[in-house]
C-alpha cells in the first residue's frame, strides 16, 4: 500500500523516477545454452580481448572499444569505453578465474557498478548451460529512468545469443580440422 501512494505523489513508476548515486542494486538472471562443451565454453567465455565486442554486435550498437590491462591464470583486467548516444562512459572489471566451470566479475566506471558471476554447468558432452546472474547500480545521479529489469536481461540473453553463435562457430572450425584427413589418409 505504501509503495502505490509514494507513486501516486510522484505521478511516475518507482523504476521511472531518476536514479541517484547510491540508490538500491537491482539484480538480474539469464541463462543461455551453447553446442560446445563445457572445457570449450569456459575457455572461450574467459579469453577476454579486444575484439570481444564483434561477437556480439556491441561494437557496432553502442562502440564497445575493450582493453586488456591485466591477465594472469587467475584473474583479467580490462577496461570498456562505449557511447549509448549520450557521450562516452568509461568502466573497469576485474575478473577472478575459477577454473574448470565459473567466475566472478567486479566492474566499476563513471556511470554504474556491477558485480556480476558466471557458472557453466554440462548438460552433455557437447551442450553447456551459461547462468548469468549480476547486481548493478548507478553511480551518479541521472534523470533518465532505470528501464525494468525484464528489458534489460531480454538485451543481455539477446548479446548471448550472438556470441553463442560466434563460440559454436569457433568451435566447429576447431573440430572439423582436428576430424579432417591428412593426406596419408586421402588416399581410403
Amino acid at each position: 500500500m505504501r509503495e502505490a501512494t509514494s507513486r501516486r505523489a510522484t505521478g511516475s513508476p518507482r523504476w521511472a523516477r531518476p536514479s541517484a548515486a547510491g540508490s538500491a542494486w537491482r539484480s538480474f538472471q539469464i541463462n543461455a545454452e551453447f553446442r560446445v562443451p563445457l572445457w570449450f565454453a569456459y575457455r572461450w567465455c574467459t579469453d577476454y580481448g579486444p575484439d570481444d565486442p564483434k561477437y556480439s554486435g556491441e561494437d557496432r550498437l553502442i562502440h564497445l572499444q575493450r582493453r586488456v590491462i591485466e591477465r594472469s591464470r587467475k584473474r583479467v583486467v580490462f577496461e570498456n569505453l562505449y557511447d549509448e548516444g549520450k557521450g562516452w562512459a568509461w568502466e573497469r572489471h576485474v575478473v577472478t578465474l575459477h577454473p574448470p566451470d565459473h567466475w566472478h566479475c567486479e566492474g566499476r566506471g563513471n556511470y554504474s557498478e556491477s558485480v556480476l558471476d558466471y557458472r557453466l554447468t554440462a548438460l552433455s558432452p557437447d551442450r553447456t548451460r551459461l547462468e548469468m546472474r549480476w547486481r548493478s547500480r548507478p553511480r551518479q545521479q541521472t534523470r533518465e529512468p532505470r528501464p525494468p529489469a525484464g528489458v534489460v536481461e531480454t538485451f543481455v540473453a539477446g548479446l548471448w545469443r550472438r556470441r553463442g553463435r560466434a563460440l559454436e562457430q569457433e568451435y566447429r572450425r576447431l573440430r572439423d580440422r582436428s576430424v579432417r584427413p591428412t593426406s596419408r589418409d586421402s588416399r581410403f
